[in-house]
C-alpha cells in the first residue's frame, strides 16, 4: 500500500513491492502472480477486518443505526489504508482492463453482502418480519456501497471536500 500511495497503481511494479516488503520474489509470486491479485488480496482483508466489526456491532444492544456503521466502515478502511487514492486507481485499472474487472467487481460484491447482513439484522431489530427485513436489506444495500464510494471518490477528486460533514449527513439518510 505504501509502494501504491506513493507512486500510484500503474507506476508500481512488482519488483517495488518486493522491495517494500523485504520478502524474496519467489515467496510473492508463490502467492500472487502479479499486483492485481495482490491489491484485490489486500482490500478482501481489510474487508475480513470489517466483518469482525459488524459481528461485533451486531451482538449490540441496540443495534447501532446504518449512518454509525457506515461512518465507523469509512474512518477505519481510511485508517487502515492510509490513501484512498489507490482505489480509485484501482478502479480505473479495472475499468481499463476487463480481465481485471471481475476480482475488483467480487470484493465491492462482498462490500455490499456485508451491508446486507447487518442491514437485514437492523431491520429486523426495526421490527419488520424476515421477508420484509431481507426485502429492504438486499434493495438498500447497494445504496451505501455508493454512499462509500462516493465518499472515497469526493474525498480524493473534490479539493474543498468536507469529510466530517459528509459523515455527519449520513444522520439525514433515514433507513
Amino acid at each position: 500500500m505504501r509502494c501504491f500511495a506513493k507512486s500510484g497503481f500503474d507506476a508500481t511494479s512488482m519488483a517495488d513491492i518486493i522491495a517494500e516488503s523485504g520478502v524474496s520474489a519467489g515467496a510473492i509470486y508463490s502467492y500472487f502472480k502479479n499486483k492485481q491479485e495482490l491489491i484485490v488480496h489486500v482490500t478482501r482483508d481489510v474487508l475480513k477486518s470489517r466483518a469482525a466489526e459488524l459481528d461485533e456491532l451486531e451482538q449490540q444492544d441496540p443495534l447501532p443505526p446504518p449512518a454509525a456503521v457506515v461512518r465507523m466502515f469509512l474512518i477505519d478502511l481510511a485508517q487502515d489504508i492510509g490513501d484512498l487514492r489507490i482505489f480509485v486507481q484501482i478502479w480505473a485499472a479495472a475499468a481499463a482492463e476487463p480481465h481485471s474487472m471481475d476480482s475488483v467487481a467480487g470484493v465491492v460484491v462482498e462490500l455490499r453482502a456485508l451491508y446486507e447482513r447487518y442491514l437485514r439484522a437492523w431491520f429486523v431489530h426495526k421490527g419488520f418480519s424476515e421477508e420484509e427485513a431481507d426485502g429492504r436489506a438486499l434493495a438498500i444495500a447497494p445504496i451505501i456501497v455508493a454512499m462509500c464510494q462516493g465518499y472515497i471518490l469526493q474525498s480524493v477528486l473534490v479539493p474543498d471536500f468536507d469529510s466530517d460533514g459528509y459523515l455527519a449527513a449520513l444522520d439525514l439518510v433515514h433507513m
